[in-house]
Formats: structure tokens, C-alpha cells, sequence
């Protein structure tokens, strides 16, 4: 009956947390509705505009000697949509929102280039670099972290302190 009682505990344990596993792999419904309306409107929207999967490898650097990568295979989900007040376009989270910071692409001079600039509210630090568009599918970017988001999570470092990040956003639709 012991036996039978832990084999039964094992089975459940086991299942739940496969459960679990897919949940975290379930896009938001924000997301879901966002894959509709872009779908539906893909002979009218700008080639931007989507959803995104980010990937990222940082490098963080001690008075230009490397410390360590950072590698963030499964960064974010992005929703990029155009302001129909302006000339920019949108950057959402996975959930539809802009809670903890504002971003937006506005298009440059040159074919594929954007400018991207992000202010994160709690923080109060901004960055803005250019993202390229290497094609329909691939954006590229590339920039120093704000000293704000450096110094919280390496404090303890001392001297000159660098986290360069390289990000690349796949898109997933349309």
C-alpha cells in the first residue's frame, strides 16, 4: 500500500509540474489577439509591426576586461504596433502593455533603419540606439545598459563597469 501511495504521489507530482512547464510556454491572450488582428490587417501594416521573440547576449565588462556573457535565449515577447497619432510605432509586452516602461521604433532616414528609444519608468533611465531591420523577419540592436540598471545588480564591482548588450528580435507574426 506504501508503495502504491508513493508511485500515486510521484504520478501526480510529475504531471503537475509538466502542467506547469506548458503553462510558461503559453503565449498571452494579448499576444493571441494581437497574432489575429496583425494577420488580418498584413496587407496594411508596416513590415515592423508584429510580434517579436527577443534574444539577447550580454557582455559585461571591468575596466574593459571581460567578466562574463549573458546569454538570454528567451528574453521577451514584444508587440510592436503603429501610433495611429504619429510616426512611430508602439512597443508592448507579451500582455498588451507598456506598465514599467515606453518604447517606441521611429523610422530614420535609411531604408531598414530605426531609431529605438525606451524610457523605463522605475528606473528613470532611458536608452536609445538603432535597430536594423536585416530582413522581414530579423531586427538587430545594440547598446550599453543605463548605469542605473548596472550599478543594481553589480555593486559590488569596482571601477570602470560596462554591460553591452546585443539583441536580436525574431518575429512571430504575421
Amino acid at each position: 500500500m506504501r508503495i502504491l501511495f508513493i508511485v500515486g504521489v510521484s504520478l501526480l507530482v510529475g504531471c503537475s509540474s509538466q502542467g506547469q512547464t506548458d503553462l510558461k510556454q503559453m503565449p498571452s491572450a494579448a499576444e493571441i489577439n494581437y497574432k489575429k488582428y496583425f494577420k488580418r490587417n498584413e496587407s496594411k501594416i508596416d513590415p515592423i509591426e508584429g510580434v517579436w521573440y527577443e534574444y539577447a547576449v550580454g557582455s559585461l565588462y571591468n575596466d574593459r576586461l571581460l567578466l562574463k556573457r549573458i546569454r538570454e535565449p528567451n528574453r521577451a515577447t514584444w508587440i510592436v504596433i503603429k501610433d495611429p497619432e504619429s510616426n512611430r510605432y508602439t512597443v508592448l509586452n507579451a500582455n498588451g502593455k507598456k506598465n514599467y516602461f515606453n518604447a517606441f521604433f521611429t523610422p530614420s532616414n535609411t531604408d531598414n533603419i530605426f531609431l529605438f528609444d525606451c524610457e523605463i519608468n522605475d528606473e528613470n533611465s532611458k536608452l536609445s540606439t538603432k535597430a536594423q531591420m536585416k530582413n522581414k523577419n530579423k531586427l538587430e540592436m545594440e547598446f550599453n545598459a543605463p548605469e542605473s540598471m548596472i550599478t543594481d545588480r553589480y555593486d559590488s564591482l569596482d571601477g570602470d563597469i560596462e554591460l553591452h548588450w546585443k539583441i536580436e528580435w525574431i518575429k512571430s507574426s504575421p
